[in-house]
C-alpha cells in the first residue's frame, strides 16, 4: 500500500478499537461480568489486526512484499536474542520516565495476570500479541511508509503509531522506544520474522519476570531505605539512563553485525542518507486517528484521577 492507504488503515484501526471498548463496556455493564485477560487481549489484538490486513487484501498487495518474512541465518537468530536483552534498559527507562506523570498500566493489571497460569500469559502476551503487532507495524505500516523513500521517517512514524495503539500514555512511552528498536532490527535483516523473535523474547521475559518476582519484590521493599516515591523514581531514572546508553550502543553494534551476516550492511549504514521522494507521510486521516487516540488517552487519565 502507499502511505495514504496505510494512514487510512490506521484510522480504521483506532475507530475499531474505540468501538470495541464501547461494546465491551456496555456488555460488562449489562451482564456484570468481565472477560478474562486472555480473552480481552485476544480480541484486542484481533481488532487491531483486521483493519490494516483487510486493506492489504482489498488492494491486492503481495503479502510477501508488504510483510517480509524471509528466513534469517542461525547466527543472526542468536544475535537477535542478544539484541533483545539490550532493549530492557531503554524500555525500563522510558517506563520510569512515564511513571512520573501516569501510572504503570501493566502493574495495574498484575493481579489479573498472576491469577492465571503462566503458560496462558506466555501464549497471549509472549506469542500472539507480538506476532500480530509485528505483522501490522513492522510489516504493513513500515513497509508502506518506506515506499516514499523516507526510511528514518518511516521508522519513527510506524513506531509512534505502535505506541499510540496501546491507548495509554505509559505503554505509549516505552512502546514507541522499543518500536524504533524493532524497526531497526527489520532494517538490518530485511525480515519481520527477526522483529517477531525479538518482540516475543522481550514480552515472554517480562511475563516470566512478573511471575517470579512478585513475592521477591514485596520482601525486598522491607530492606530498602525510607525515601519518597519521587526520589526513588529519580534514582531509578538515573541508573537506567546510564544502562540504556550502554545497552543501546551495544545493540547498534549487534545490528551492524547482523546486517553484515544478512548482506544488508550497505543499506543499513546508509539509512541516514536515504533519499526522500517529496512525500510528507502525514495525511488528514492520520491526523484524525492520532487526535482520536490522544483524546481517548487523555479521557482515560482524567477519569482515573476521579476514582
Amino acid at each position: 500500500m502507499n502511505y495514504k492507504k496505510a494512514n487510512r488503515g490506521y484510522l480504521y484501526m483506532i475507530l475499531s478499537t474505540i468501538v470495541f471498548v464501547i461494546l465491551l463496556s456496555l456488555w460488562m455493564i449489562r451482564t456484570g461480568g468481565q472477560p478474562s485477560i486472555t480473552v480481552n487481549n485476544g480480541l484486542s489484538e484481533l481488532v487491531m489486526f483486521l483493519p490494516p490486513f483487510a486493506m492489504v487484501l482489498y488492494y491486492g498487495e503481495k503479502l510477501s512484499v508488504i510483510i517480509p518474512l524471509r528466513r534469517v541465518k542461525l547466527s543472526s537468530f542468536f544475535m537477535t536474542l542478544l539484541y533483545s536483552v539490550c532493549l530492557f534498559p531503554i524500555a525500563t527507562l522510558a517506563n520510569a520516565i512515564s511513571m512520573l506523570f501516569v501510572d504503570n498500566t501493566v502493574v495495574e493489571l498484575s493481579d489479573q495476570i498472576l491469577s492465571l497460569p503462566m503458560w496462558q500469559m506466555l501464549i497471549s502476551i509472549g506469542l500472539i500479541g507480538p506476532f500480530m503487532e509485528e505483522i501490522v507495524f513492522r510489516g504493513i505500516f513500515l513497509q508502506s511508509y518506506q515506499r516514499t523513500g523516507r526510511i528514518i521517517g518511516s521508522i519513527i512514524l510506524s513506531s509512534v503509531l505502535f505506541g499510540l495503539m496501546h491507548m495509554n500514555f505509559n505503554q505509549f512511552a516505552y512502546g514507541t522506544v522499543i518500536g524504533i528498536m524493532f524497526a531497526l532490527l527489520v532494517e538490518s535483516t530485511g525480515s519481520v520474522l527477526a522483529s517477531f523473535v525479538a518482540h516475543a523474547f522481550f514480552n515472554s521475559a517480562e511475563v516470566i519476570t512478573m511471575y517470579l518476582s512478585s513475592d521477591l519484590l514485596e520482601e525486598a521493599e522491607q530492606y530498602l531505605p525510607e525515601m519518597s516515591e519521587l526520589t526513588q523514581q529519580l534514582i531509578s531514572i538515573g541508573i537506567y539512563f546510564v544502562l540504556a546508553v550502554i545497552a543501546v550502543a551495544i545493540g547498534l553494534c549487534i545490528l551492524y553485525k547482523i546486517s553484515e551476516i544478512e548482506g544488508r550492511k550497505d543499506f543499513f549504514i546508509n539509512i541516514p542518507k536515504s533519499k526522500k521522494q517529496g512525500y510528507k507521510l502525514i495525511t488528514a486521516s492520520l491526523i484524525i486517528a492520532v487526535a482520536i487516540a490522544l483524546a481517548y488517552m487523555i479521557g482515560i487519565e482524567f477519569l482515573s484521577s476521579l476514582v
